[in-house]
C-alpha cells in the first residue's frame, strides 16, 4: 500500500446546541445539519433572521472547512406544526422532504434566503442538499434555487427511483448523499 487516503471526520448535528461537543470531538465540518429538528416544538415558522444566526453558528464553528446544511426534512416522524402535512394515514410515504415545498414554495425559498445570508462573510461556504429528491427536474429546480443564491447545491439519495436514474439526477448538481435509512427501508418496503 503506496498511499493511504485522508477520511474526515464529520459530526451529524440535529441543533446548534451540538456544535461544540463535536468540536471537543475533533470534528472536521459538518456531514449533515439536520435543520428541521432545531424547529420541531415551534408553532410559527422561525423567521429568515432567526434561521440565519442559527445556520451561522453552526458554519462558523468550522471555519475553512465543509459545513452540509439539509434543507426541511419535514413530515414523517419529524411534522413541523408551521407546516401543513395534510392527512396522511401512512406519513412515512407522504408528503415530506423536498415535497413540501411544493404546497408552500416560499418555505423553501426562505430557508435559502437564510442560508445565503449566514454564509456572507463566513469562513465556511455551507453545502446545501435537498432531502427526499425523487427526480432530475426536482434536483433540477433546487440546484437553480441554490446557485441562484450562490450556493453549493445537493441532494439525498434516499428514494430508490434516485439511485435508479442517479446519471441524470447527478448531472444536475453539484454534490450526493446517500441516506442509508431511508433508502433501505424504502427499497425492502
Amino acid at each position: 500500500m503506496d498511499s493511504l487516503t485522508a477520511v474526515p471526520l464529520l459530526a451529524n448535528l440535529g441543533s446548534a446546541k451540538g456544535v461544540e461537543a463535536a468540536v471537543e470531538a475533533g470534528a472536521e465540518g459538518v456531514g449533515l445539519f439536520r435543520t428541521e429538528l432545531s424547529f420541531l416544538g415551534r408553532a410559527d415558522e422561525p423567521s429568515v433572521e432567526e434561521q440565519a444566526a442559527l445556520y451561522r453558528e453552526v458554519i462558523d464553528a468550522f471555519p475553512g472547512q465543509k459545513v452540509v446544511i439539509r434543507t426541511l426534512d419535514a413530515g414523517s416522524d419529524k411534522p413541523l406544526k408551521f407546516v401543513d402535512h395534510g392527512e396522511e394515514e401512512n406519513p412515512a410515504l407522504g408528503v415530506r422532504g423536498i415535497r413540501i415545498a411544493e404546497g408552500d414554495p416560499g418555505l423553501l425559498d426562505r430557508q435559502l434566503d437564510a442560508i445565503a445570508a449566514a454564509a456572507e462573510g463566513a469562513a465556511a461556504q455551507p453545502w446545501v442538499m435537498a432531502p427526499m429528491i425523487a427526480t432530475a427536474a426536482e434536483a433540477r429546480d433546487f440546484a437553480a434555487k441554490c446557485r441562484a443564491r450562490g450556493l453549493t447545491a445537493g441532494v439525498m439519495v434516499e428514494v430508490p427511483a434516485v439511485a435508479l436514474c442517479a446519471d441524470a439526477v447527478l448531472a444536475e448538481v453539484d454534490f450526493a448523499s446517500l441516506g442509508t435509512n431511508d433508502l433501505t427501508q424504502y427499497a425492502m418496503a
